[in-house]
């Protein structure tokens, strides 16, 4: 039923509930009550799936979202100190060599190049020092409550510490770190580069 027809049929209620009023019949009267309360209650059902939620009315035009700011990358920090060991001591040349041929006096001269220029770069950007100030081969105890994330104990260790061993080596902890600025980068690479193609003019 349309929402033109909801008018007319009430009109009919109207008239027929009017009509109760002289119908000297009471058989006829409760005939007549039914069907206007059928009626009516048509009218209600149809009257209230005809209608529509009205939608808000727009509080001025709605702008648009602003872009969403790229990601940091972490991981770029870490290729840009890449970059500076491979500057400083040709630590991925290193790496990257096919080393099964080469005598041992070449590695040691290469690797003494490469100890410097990475050991440099760490002084630099790390401020790195032992777990344990006690030299090698020293003993050492373990308390409870010791850092164990810190400590890798070895051989027969028990449930419970106490522990009691030789130290075989100081460990190392980073107590600050200052990694490079990423520059350098664009869109379509993402990435520092870690090492310059050299062309030579």
């Amino acid at each position: 039923m349309s929402k033109k027809l909801l008018p007319a049929v009430g009109t009919l209620l109207v008239f027929l509930n009017i009509g109760m009023l002289f119908c000297p019949d009471p058989g006829a009267k409760t005939g007549v009550q039914i069907f206007s309360a059928a009626v009516g209650g048509l009218v209600i059902v149809l009257g209230s799936r005809s209608s529509k939620p009205v939608a808000a009315p727009a509080i001025g035009p709605s702008a648009a979202p602003a872009p969403s700011p790229p990601a940091p990358r972490p991981e770029a920090e870490i290729v840009a100190f890449l970059a500076l060991l491979q500057e400083n001591g040709r630590l991925v040349d290193f790496a990257r060599e096919d080393i099964a041929g080469a005598a041992d006096a070449d590695l040691g001269a290469a690797a003494r190049v490469v100890h410097d220029g990475c050991r440099k770069v760490l002084d630099e950007y790390f401020d790195i020092q032992p777990v344990h100030e006690t030299a090698e081969g020293a003993q050492v105890v373990l308390e409870a409550g010791f850092d164990a994330s810190a400590h890798r104990l070895l051989g027969s260790v028990s449930d419970h510490p106490p522990y009691r061993g030789r130290l075989l080596h100081p460990g190392w902890i980073a107590r600050s770190v200052k990694l490079p600025r990423i520059t350098g980068t664009t869109d379509g690479r993402p990435w520092p580069v870690v090492a310059p193609a050299e062309v030579e003019i």
